[in-house]
């Protein structure tokens, strides 16, 4: 009766694993699931005799051997990656249109870093002095490493 389990429990570990790897990409519950219930029937089997151990252990190392040559063979990791390439630059040139106390206003949240207007450039500044909110006038410190730090103008 308890080879059955042990059985039962590789058969639901090896589904679940399938279901990770083809369904549910990623590290998962069904990947612990499945991994916990393949090892649960392992000790099972064991339990019932070092020979039957050994043939469910074979057993579930060929068919994880062979769940993992399919999914490389199909190329299902390349579904789960980011293959575009990005090529876009940061344009410079915005740092050469702005000086050190130029006036502008917040687009978003600074905290510490966010979005600002000056006249009609949009940049990506850092606050100063801690978080700053969202319509707030502000005014450039100073330009350090490529970075604009600004302060909330009082």
């Amino acid at each position: 009766m308890d080879i059955w389990i042990a059985v039962v429990l590789v058969v639901f570990g090896i589904i679940f694993l399938l279901l990770e790897i083809f369904v549910f990409p990623g590290i998962g519950v069904t990947g612990i699931v499945g991994t916990i219930s393949l090892i649960a029937g392992v000790v099972i089997a064991f339990n019932q005799g070092t020979e039957m151990g050994m043939y469910t252990l074979g057993g579930v190392m060929l068919s994880v051997g062979v769940l993992i040559y399919i999914s490389v063979k199909t190329d299902t990791m390349s579904k789960m990656a980011l293959l575009k390439n990005i090529d876009s630059k940061v344009e410079m040139n915005e740092m050469n249109k702005l000086k050190v106390g130029e006036e502008g206003i917040t687009v978003s949240r600074l905290a510490p870093m966010g979005k600002a207007r000056f006249g009609n450039v949009y940049t990506e500044v850092s606050s100063w002095e801690g978080f700053v909110d969202e319509n707030t006038p502000i005014r450039i410190e100073k330009f350090i490493d490529n970075t604009i730090f600004v302060s909330p103008i009082i």
